[in-house]
């Protein structure tokens, strides 16, 4: 094997590149085979390090693939979890793999792939079992020191261009081990420390003979005149690259935490004169002249116009150099230009840097800074850097006043100023991605190298930074400059001048980025009108499209920050706005429709807007359909729901384009194409490893996921806007229900996203679901394909969808209260057509199909949060509390005869919960009383059956002992909502009702039971605290503090839709088996008729109530997790609607008159002191007729 040639294995690799298949193939099965022997490995690193140079491109080629071959295998997993690797071939790689690389002969193709696999080695194995990794480079950089210090080698000689190489290749290898220890969590501090002790020491002298070498060589090009270009010789160019590496290793070292090495003075100052002051200097004093000087020579002035030497300054080694350089300095202001903030060790290394280091790296910014602006612009990461560090600079009170001030109208007028102006790059993207330029300009994410955008925030800091020590008049003196500059040259853009365009955009954007701050300089809403209106309006119908777009972007920022004198004047913008939405540029209306809203949103705008808010929302359907952009969406919806009195008379029209825009987009979205870009868009660690440029492809993919999501917000905005249906039907002619056909029109796109596993992966299921809620919420029937979506819902939580449950709490409530008798007792096959993977469920009624959801999720047991767990009793109360409503209605209550084992049901579902181990364990009051409830709401829907299986099982008179202890605790009852003691009451009643129906034992039962409640406080407690809410609420409705409009009056950027949530909590998880009944698992039922005869849960309830109750000894205050169950606004009830106290009175007074009532029940009722408790909640009925009254007035005036 290790005898193997480099001549055949050449020839391997070089069939391995051959465009025929079949030599591939042949040549991948050999090296399948040789790599059967793992001493395979080192051979083939010394094979794509071995000279052959001299052999022909093919043998290079193939040198390059062997590399590859190498890192895929040692890359692929740690080698010490691969039998694959014997410790002799690992030791024999460790020996090889860092000499070889270092070679000067081998390639830098080669050198790159073999240093990968070194980093991961290093990862594997340093330092237990690579102690020695050290020695190697460290042997090798001491050599190439050796040499390059020597003097006695020219810079031509082979021996210097062999050590300069060489040492380009170890430096590589020094910084994977830098890399290695900027990793707090694999590698410990102290381990850290080490490393720099031996490293910082290692790169100051190499440094400082670096830039000796470096400035040697920039000196001796000094006297040519070559055109312009940023490579001096080759010599040169090698030594930028040692430099590079060896700051970039620096700045490693000293990113996560500052060295020990660092702390010390002597060391600081040795570090900061060699590393930071010197390289500055040298920069300033040779290379920047020498660049001046072949720039004036070599290259005129292109319009002035900066951007058109970044691609060069960034593909140069030299000034990548400069970046690094300029990187380091950054960092060290950042971390140290505050002593105080920085941890005690290098406090003292921080004082010396901000007295001594600090005022030369600003300055030397400055020099940066200036030497980009002549004689002409030009853009490097080291000058954006260079602006970051003055930006930085104006933070600190001793900087900013001896360097930063007095220099702080060159750096505004001169400087800063050109630099907002129309680039070449801007006139690029404006033809090529009009789309991307239009997001540019108010979200500069993806243009993190943009010297507009830096330049605009070191404007911000010296303009509107507040603190003591700054020149508060510097935002005055600028906006001065910039009202002389429009004034100067307005007139020459009006007419198409080219300068004047661009100086008239820079004063458009400086303006724009002051719309948050303009009030710090006191300068006036009557000021910024008259700016507005004299100087930007007219900028609007310029020539120039630029001044156009730039124009209606600033009026749109301002237009709710100033107080316009008069409506006329607010008309004039708008009216000046509007012909932009059919402007030729393509930009100018992309820019348009995505700031429109906040312009003609707005009172003073009605007048103007209303006649042609048609052709306005055309507009906008025209540019959806030529570019997928989220910000066009969300003016559509904004501009709907301002305008929802108006349009509401096409929301049928409204709802089928928005419905069509979305199939397309979701097309898109979920075609194969897309898929792989989608799924890397979406995986963090996928976006990690992309190249940092930014890729139009994927944005293409996130634009149109987005833009698909913001039409389903659109959407509900659409069904927000239309009328409450009133009345509810069971038969309803589609042709004449405007929901119900708007249910028709949604309920495909639904289904697509419902019912498909992309949905949830594209981030669509949340707006399908608020869509679903608000549909229902506004309707009084529901549509056949609507009741399909009631099983895609059941279908995800069936396939492990359980973290949305609590999102389907909303929908499943609406169903249950728009259709209560269909929920409850029409099969799904009579509803709807039942989709293939639900043909299992058709049998069942909605209501049994939620039961079997509410199953699932009970099954997930300990794995669930008590939050998760929570939504079901809430879903349970719904159910049952629209059973009680229906039955309640004589004509109804035989419909829902199917439907009569559901209280069952529940009560021994609530009951396994409790006795459940988890809630034995850690009992929580609020999940207690959730489960509580669901048995108040069964003696609601079923009193005698529920009833009589409680006693039957000796539980019931413990059950409500128990509750009222529980809810007696401060912490429980301050917890309570009105909600729960509405559905006590109302079960109380239930009990009273049928306390003189029952047979004797049981009426006697109940009737000790109603005493015991009549006893004790808890009715009185839960009067005081409903007089208390109740009394609030009239003082605001008729205060007019409540306003009954779910529409928002502000203007925010994302509408509020929590008013339309029926419902809110928690999850989820997998499906249980439907029993006989369809009410799910029915072990707990005996043949006797008494579910809970043997059921030992019970127990098990008493006992988590009662330890609830002694957990408040010493403890103050719930779990989290706790806290977080109850929410006043979970579900529209059934009970809301009727006054619980009077129907108490009136079930308490049926038992005083009659002559049946249990002496004991009777003699209670007569005693004083439930006399006062009825008293008061007679008071609190009457407060409570009161309440109900304004707010039925309420809903009329709606």
């Amino acid at each position: 094997m290790t005898s193997l040639a480099s001549e055949e294995l050449t020839a391997i690799f070089t069939a391995t590149l051959s465009a025929d298949k079949v030599v591939r193939n042949q040549a991948e099965s050999t090296l399948t085979d040789l790599s059967a022997d793992p001493n395979f490995v080192p051979h083939l690193i010394k094979f794509s390090c071995h000279d052959l140079h001299n052999a022909g491109v093919a043998a290079q080629n193939a040198q390059h693939a062997a590399a590859i071959r190498v890192r895929n295998v040692l890359s692929n997993s740690n080698w010490n979890d691969n039998q694959y690797f014997t410790e002799e071939v690992k030791v024999a790689v460790r020996e090889c793999i860092v000499p070889l690389q270092c070679s000067s002969h081998v390639p830098d193709a080669v050198r790159r792939q073999l240093l990968a696999a070194t980093q991961d080695i290093i990862s594997y194995d340093y330092p237990d079992r690579w102690p020695t990794l050290m020695l190697q480079p460290m042997t090798i950089l001491q050599g190439c020191i050796n040499i390059l210090s020597s003097g006695g080698d020219s810079p031509s000689t082979p021996l210097y261009t062999t050590a300069v190489t060489q040492l380009r290749a170890v430096l590589g290898v020094f910084l994977a081990c830098c890399k290695h220890h900027d990793n707090p969590i694999n590698v410990d501090a102290e381990a850290v420390d080490g490393f720099a002790d031996v490293a910082v020491p290692l790169f100051t002298p190499l440094v400082e003979l670096l830039g000796r070498l470096w400035t040697q060589e920039t000196f001796g090009q000094s006297q040519g005149s070559d055109a312009c270009t940023f490579e001096i010789s080759p010599q040169h160019t090698v030594l930028s690259e040692c430099l590079h590496i060896v700051f970039k290793c620096l700045y490693t070292l000293t990113s996560s935490r500052w060295p020990r090495f660092l702390c010390k003075i002597p060391e600081m100052e040795r570090f900061c004169r060699i590393c930071v002051v010197q390289p500055l200097g040298a920069v300033h004093d040779t290379l920047l002249p020498l660049y001046r000087q072949r720039m004036s020579i070599g290259i005129d002035d292109i319009d002035g116009r900066e951007g058109e030497l970044f691609a060069e300054t960034n593909e140069s080694p030299v000034w990548r150099f400069l970046k690094w350089l300029m990187k380091l300095s950054l960092q060290l202001v950042q971390d140290l230009m505050f002593p105080k903030r920085c941890e005690t060790r290098v406090r003292n290394a921080a004082k010396y840097f901000c007295s001594h280091i600090l005022p030369c790296i600003v300055q030397q910014s400055f020099q940066l800074v200036r030497w980009h602006a002549t004689p002409r612009h030009v853009t490097s990461k080291a000058y954006i850097i260079g602006l970051e560090i003055i930006t930085a600079a104006v933070e600190h009170r001793a900087t900013y006043s001896d360097i930063v001030a007095p220099n702080t109208e060159e750096l505004l007028t001169q400087l800063l100023f050109p630099r907002f102006a129309f680039s070449l790059a801007d006139e690029e993207l404006w033809s090529a991605n009009p789309v991307e330029y239009v997001r540019r300009q108010a979200d500069p994410a993806g243009d993190l190298y943009s010297a507009r955008i830096v330049s605009a925030n070191l404007m911000l800091a010296l303009t509107a930074s507040t603190h003591s020590f700054s020149d508060t008049t510097t935002m005055a003196h600028f906006m001065q400059f910039i009202l002389q500059q429009l004034s100067t040259y307005s007139s020459g853009a009006a007419c198409g001048d080219a300068a004047a365009t661009r100086v008239v955009d820079a004063s458009l954007f400086a303006i724009f980025q002051f719309a948050g701050v303009l009030d710090v300089a006191e300068f006036g809403s009557d000021k910024i009108e008259w700016l507005l209106m004299e100087y930007v309006v007219p900028a609007t119908t310029y020539p120039a499209g630029v001044l156009r777009a730039r124009g209606v972007l600033v009026l749109s920022a301002y237009s709710r920050k100033v107080k316009w004198s008069s409506p006329q004047a607010y008309q004039r913008v708008v009216g000046a706005v509007l012909p932009l939405l059919q402007d030729a540029d393509v930009p100018v209306r992309i820019q348009a429709c995505t700031v429109l809203a906040p312009l003609i949103c707005h009172p003073s705008a009605l007048e103007v807007v209303t006649p042609c808010i048609a052709e306005v929302i055309q507009h906008y359907f025209t540019a959806m359909r030529v570019m997928d952009n989220e910000s066009v969406v969300r003016t559509l919806r904004k501009t709907i729901a301002y305008y929802r009195g108006t349009l509401s008379q096409w929301a049928l029209e409204l709802v089928d384009m928005l419905v069509q825009c979305f199939e397309g987009l979701y097309g898109r979205t979920a075609s194969t194409e897309h898929a792989d870009a989608v799924l890397d868009s979406l995986d963090a660690e996928a976006g990690k490893k992309r190249s940092k440029a930014f890729s139009l492809s994927e944005g293409d993919v996130t634009d149109t996921i987005m833009a698909a999501d913001e039409v389903l917000d659109t959407l509900i905005t659409v069904v927000r806007s239309l009328p409450q249906e009133q009345g509810t039907s069971t038969v309803v002619d589609p042709a004449s229900n405007l929901l119900l056909r708007i249910q028709h029109r949604i309920a495909p796109i639904l289904y697509s996203v419902l019912a498909q596993e992309s949905g949830s992966s594209f981030g669509f299921m949340d707006a399908a679901l608020m869509l679903l809620t608000t549909t229902l919420s506004k309707s009084t029937s529901i549509s056949p394909g609507t009741w399909t979506l009631l099983l895609c819902l059941h279908r995800l939580i069936s396939l492990g969808s359980a973290d949305y449950f609590s999102q389907m709490l909303p929908p499943l409530d609406n169903f249950v209260c728009v259709a209560p008798q269909l929920f409850l007792s029409t099969p799904m096959s009579e509803l709807c057509e039942v989709p293939t993977f639900a043909a299992g469920f058709a049998h069942l009624t909605p209501a049994q199909v939620v039961s079997v959801m509410c199953d699932a999720v009970l099954s997930g047991g300990s794995d669930l949060r008590l939050c998760e767990l929570a939504a079901v009793p809430k879903i349970y109360d719904s159910l049952l509390q629209n059973l009680w409503a229906v039955k309640r209605k004589e004509e109804c209550a035989s419909r829902v005869s199917v439907a009569n084992g559901l209280a069952q049901y529940v009560t021994q579902t609530a009951v396994r919960v409790l006795g459940d181990e988890m809630c034995r364990k850690k009992p929580r009051s609020a999940f207690v009383v959730l489960f509580v409830n669901s048995i108040f709401s069964a003696i609601l829907a079923d009193t005698e059956l529920t009833v009589s299986s409680l006693h039957s099982a000796g539980a019931l008179t413990p059950l409500i002992e128990n509750y009222i202890g529980l809810v007696r605790r401060k912490e429980v009852s301050n917890m309570l909502r009105s909600y729960d003691r509405r559905l006590f009451v109302l079960a109380v009643t239930s009990l009273t009702e049928i306390a003189l129906t029952l047979d004797s034992q049981l009426s006697a039962c109940v009737g000790e039971l109603l005493c015991g409640i009549f006893q004790s406080s808890v009715l009185m407690d839960y009067s005081v605290a409903e007089s208390t809410m109740i009394m609030q609420e009239v003082e605001k409705r008729k205060s007019g503090e409540i306003d009954e409009d779910e529409w928002s009056d502000g203007f925010d950027d994302d509408d509020d839709d929590s008013a339309l949530v029926c419902g809110e909590d928690e999850e989820d998880d997998d499906e249980s088996d439907v029993s006989e009944e369809g009410y799910g698992d029915s072990d707990n039922s005996s043949n006797d008729g008494s579910p809970l005869q043997k059921d030992e849960h019970l127990k098990s309830l008493l006992m988590a109530a009662a330890a609830a109750r002694g957990d408040a000894v010493g403890d103050d205050g719930e779990d989290d997790d706790d806290a977080h169950l109850f929410d006043e606004g979970d579900f529209v009830s059934p009970i809301d609607v009727c006054n619980p106290w009077m129907l108490l009175l009136d079930a308490v007074n049926h038992i005083v008159s009659s002559d049946q009532a249990p002496n004991p029940l009777f003699q209670t009722m007569k005693n004083s002191a439930v006399q006062q408790q009825l008293l008061r909640i007679h008071k609190v009925s009457d407060m409570m007729v009161e309440l109900m009254a304004l707010r039925e007035a309420s809903t009329r005036k709606g």
